[in-house]
């Protein structure tokens, strides 16, 4: 197969051209979308390109440094010829303009072009919408929870007459129209995600899945009793509950429901994970959310629902709280990582050393 350049197709004879091929997913988000090809010459033959271990990774890391708003292409890598091709697509994007490096780009035949002051005031005025979470419910069949609804009421909150998605999505009693807002639990055998022991998928209402979540995980973990010496044994989950809660409300509260994938909670022998969809905020560091980072919400409505039901503060220290429930827990400190476009986090259970006596 030769590839060629066209509006929709881009070549790159390596990620060395990273900040290129950055510029080219732009443009084609402002256009029509479209392919950059990594591996091939401008001939259109390829170079057998090996990749490097953490090759793709660091590359959508820049991607997420460097686009505003930020694009989640996606990424297939092919064996071509004695090496391997990647394919990096990206569609068209809904919230136009999408800037790279500070500057929006169009594509234009082959060429990637700067677009004027007046064309991105106009992409502006024709994209700018409010966010997911924002725009009106237009189902007027809701069932709503009504032990929520009853809490809020409590604190001066009124039942919405003309709810927005984020309201249906926190108090409706089941989700039955937005698939991504489903949440997907699994106790597997071992230490991959292949054969299944347990597995329930959550269409409730946000502001019910957390406890429910939260049972599920409870039948699928061990409790421990520890002798201290005093007249009643300690319980000491593998998993601090503490640590749990506040991942799972930061979960559902801040991912990202533009992204058609689910939170998900795997469990498995030596480890616990919980994946939540979207990357963090460039304005986050990865390796001190720990320390006293503020709150940056992406999910404005469905934050101010769970903040009124009292199910979180907006002070940007549940991070802290995490590592502290692990420290109280004698677990290990959690891992927080970025994968396939979702922010993990990785607990591991209670060490064995630590627990004076199991009964």
């Amino acid at each position: 197969m030769i590839y060629k350049e066209s509006e929709i197709v881009e070549l790159k004879a390596s990620f060395s051209d990273w900040k290129k091929i950055i510029v080219s997913l732009s443009a084609f988000a402002n256009k029509r979308g479209g392919t950059v090809i990594v591996g091939i010459d401008d001939k259109g033959e390829p170079l057998h390109m090996q990749l490097g271990k953490s090759t793709i990774e660091d590359f959508v890391n820049k991607i997420k440094s460097n686009t505003d708003p930020v694009l989640y292409p996606s990424l297939n890598i092919k064996t071509f010829g004695l090496g391997e091709i990647v394919e990096i697509t990206i569609p068209s994007s809904d919230y136009k303009p999408v800037f790279a490096f500070g500057q929006a780009w169009e594509r234009v035949g082959k060429s990637n072009i700067k677009l004027s002051v007046q064309k991105i005031r106009e992409l502006v005025l024709r994209f700018e919408q409010k966010p997911f979470d924002k725009q009106p419910f237009n189902n007027t069949n809701i069932l709503y929870d009504v032990e929520w609804v009853k809490k809020l009421q409590q604190k001066g909150f009124s039942k919405p007459n003309h709810p927005t998605i984020g309201e249906y999505l926190c108090l409706c009693t089941k989700n039955e129209l937005y698939p991504q807002a489903i949440v997907k639990a699994a106790r597997f055998k071992g230490t991959q995600p292949v054969n299944f022991i347990d597995a329930r998928e959550f269409n409730e209402g946000l502001l019910s899945i957390t406890d429910l979540l939260l049972d599920f995980i409870k039948k699928n973990i061990r409790l421990k009793y520890v002798i201290s010496g005093k007249a009643e044994r300690d319980e000491q989950w593998e998993y601090p509950m503490v640590a749990l809660r506040e991942i799972i409300l930061n979960a559902l509260v801040h991912r990202d429901y533009l992204d058609a994938g689910n939170i998900q909670v795997r469990i498995f022998d030596d480890s616990l994970e919980i994946w939540s969809p979207g990357l963090l905020p460039k304005e986050l560091a990865i390796d001190t959310l720990w320390k006293n980072n503020r709150s940056i919400p992406r999910n404005k409505e469905i934050l101010q629902v769970f903040h009124q039901a009292g199910e979180i503060e907006n002070w940007g220290t549940g991070f802290y709280r995490i590592l502290d429930a692990c420290k109280v827990n004698k677990n290990p400190a959690p891992i927080f990582e970025e994968r396939a476009g979702a922010f993990v986090t990785v607990l591991k259970p209670v060490l064995e050393k630590n627990v004076e006596k199991n009964v």
